[in-house]
């Protein structure tokens, strides 16, 4: 029970700092890459080789700008020309925009996520699609609170709920995401923090599939 709630308490912190960044917190997710062991943690996270391959470079590349004073300016600037504009969003982060030629956001899958969120008591603002990448980490994040609170029973719901999400929702459309960050992106850091988050995710899944054996 002690393995199983220590899991739980892991992936919560993996799916919180990934939930800052996409929600454009990134000064509280780069004191937690910089002033905790979690990078240090994910380098030797072995269910998807992208992860400590790129929590290695996020850290080089951390240490490397320590006294660059522009570098989260820079990281910031690309988080804004990638994830909001102006203009065309180079890399649009709510799953709507993925099952669709015409790129709409609100579409079937915001309305799917809704309601998936709503089966836990959660609720996202009506105005606001509830499929971005960042909601959806987060309730990833929440499940793994639920089970960290839950007892046996309930931490088999919780790992059948995350296993059902993974499949119909963030591991669906997150490689084309990272693609086209990874086109887009100026800056290394957010080309490895995608091709991280991919990792993760994908892993993840794998993990709970072997957890459920």
């Amino acid at each position: 029970m002690d393995n199983i709630k220590l899991w739980f308490r892991e992936r919560k912190a993996v799916y919180s700092t990934l939930a800052l960044f996409y929600g454009g917190n990134l000064k509280t997710g780069l004191n937690i890459l910089e002033n905790t062991d979690l990078l240090e943690k994910l380098t030797k996270w072995k269910s998807n080789l992208a992860v400590p391959r790129g929590a290695e470079m996020i850290s080089s590349e951390i240490n490397r700008n320590n006294l660059n004073s522009k570098y989260r300016e820079e990281l910031w600037e690309d988080y804004y020309r990638l994830f909001l504009g102006p203009g065309r969003i180079l890399a649009a982060s709510w799953e709507s925009v993925y099952e669709n030629k015409d790129r709409l956001i609100f579409g079937k899958s915001e309305l799917s996520v809704r309601r998936f969120y709503h089966e836990f008591g959660l609720e996202v603002n009506p105005k606001e699609a509830a499929d971005h990448l960042h909601f959806e980490l987060s309730f990833m994040a929440r499940l793994c609170d639920f089970g960290l609170r839950g007892d046996l029973q309930n931490i088999t719901r919780i790992l059948e709920a995350m296993e059902k999400f993974l499949k119909d929702h963030l591991c669906r459309w997150i490689s084309t995401w990272k693609d086209s960050v990874k086109l887009h992106a100026e800056t290394g850091f957010w080309v490895e923090f995608s091709n991280m988050t991919e990792g993760w995710l994908m892993g993840n899944l794998q993990e709970i599939e072997k957890l459920k054996r």
